[in-house]
């Protein structure tokens, strides 16, 4: 079949305030912003940023209605390494955002926090052991908000 997928190009995320969500996912992750999009009335409204390191774009489009639909979701999960999630854990509490800890997911280890529109964001470590394992229902993690991620 020569109608392949290569990679993901980018991830889009509806924010109720651009402004405060660019600020919080350029310090989250490091963020390098690419590209500004103007609607019609010269309103800037959306913003395309390089994701350091992951080989693709984040792009953060301001819609209140969207983004409070999607406020407890977690629509995709960004992979590292096991130790990355040590690391991540480090600087999450640095920075003073609130996470999960670390759960055995059905194919590996995940940690999840929320950004400023409650949208669950998935830091996932994949293991092939855990995979390879028979999934009971006291291995299996259920969609819903990771443990200690309750939005207050």
């Amino acid at each position: 079949m020569n109608a392949a997928v290569s990679g993901v190009h980018h991830l889009k995320i509806w924010v109720t305030d651009l402004d405060r969500s660019r600020s919080w996912y350029e310090r989250v992750f490091g963020l390098v912003l690419r590209t500004k999009f103007e609607d019609d009335d010269g309103v800037v409204r959306g913003m395309a940023f390089d994701f350091p390191g992951a080989g693709l774009q984040l792009a953060l489009r301001e819609n209140p209605g969207l983004a409070g639909a999607l406020s407890g979701a977690d629509p995709f999960a960004l992979q590292t390494s096991r130790e990355g999630l040590d690391d991540w854990i480090a600087h999450l509490d640095a920075l003073g955002v609130p996470h999960s800890p670390v759960i055995k997911a059905s194919a590996g280890h995940a940690l999840g926090f929320l950004d400023p529109d409650g949208i669950q964001l998935r830091l996932y470590a994949p293991d092939d052991e855990i995979h390879a394992a028979p999934a009971g229902h006291e291995r299996l993690y259920r969609s819903g908000p990771l443990p200690g991620l309750e939005r207050g």
